[in-house]
């Protein structure tokens, strides 16, 4: 029988902040709506003797979007570092924006399984302001939060597990969102 391929949907977004020793634990952000993440390889190519001898592409960074429902001061302190202050926040262009491990989940069709994924290193630029008048009908209001990716001194950019795979580990499932899996 063939294996699903197929996935599905977006929940369980967390983050968590990098820190010397690794990673934080993972903070639930909720109202994820959708997540693109593009990563980047430039060619390589090297001569010798009036021809190519070694081709390859090396990565070089990436970007992407992540698109809420809206964000909350905490999340404001979270993804960019702003301050949160008497029930809103202080945008200020001294802010740093800590470098954050982006966790989620995708449903794959057919099996009960899940795509679990890390991107390792990631770091979010504030959203821009918008709003828009109501005109007779409610629309789903959304923020979009763009974001770039590096590689770990390791090396290694993301991961990602299917949790009905015969080689997933035991109880990866239960501790993907409490710690981040390298």
């Amino acid at each position: 029988m063939a294996k699903v391929k197929r996935i599905q949907g977006l929940k369980n977004i967390h983050v968590a902040k990098i820190t010397d020793g690794g990673y934080a634990t993972p903070v639930q952000v909720l109202g994820a709506k959708e997540i693109n993440a593009e990563l980047s390889y430039e060619e390589v190519k090297m001569y010798a003797d009036d021809a190519i001898d070694y081709m390859d592409f090396a990565f070089s960074g990436g970007s992407g979007t992540l698109t809420l429902t809206g964000l909350e001061a905490s999340e404001y302190e979270l993804f960019f570092g702003s301050t949160k202050k008497e029930g809103g926040v202080v945008v200020k262009t001294s802010d740093v924006a800590p470098e954050l491990a982006l966790l989620f989940e995708n449903d794959k069709l057919g099996v009960v399984g899940k795509r679990l994924y890390v991107l390792y290193a990631v770091k979010f630029a504030p959203p821009s302001i918008s709003s828009k008048t109501k005109e007779g009908t409610i629309e789903d209001g959304t923020v979009e939060l763009q974001f770039t990716v590096r590689e770990l001194s390791t090396g290694e950019i993301f991961r990602f597990v299917d949790t009905d795979s015969e080689e997933a580990a035991e109880g990866i499932e239960e501790a993907w969102f409490t710690q981040v899996q390298l």
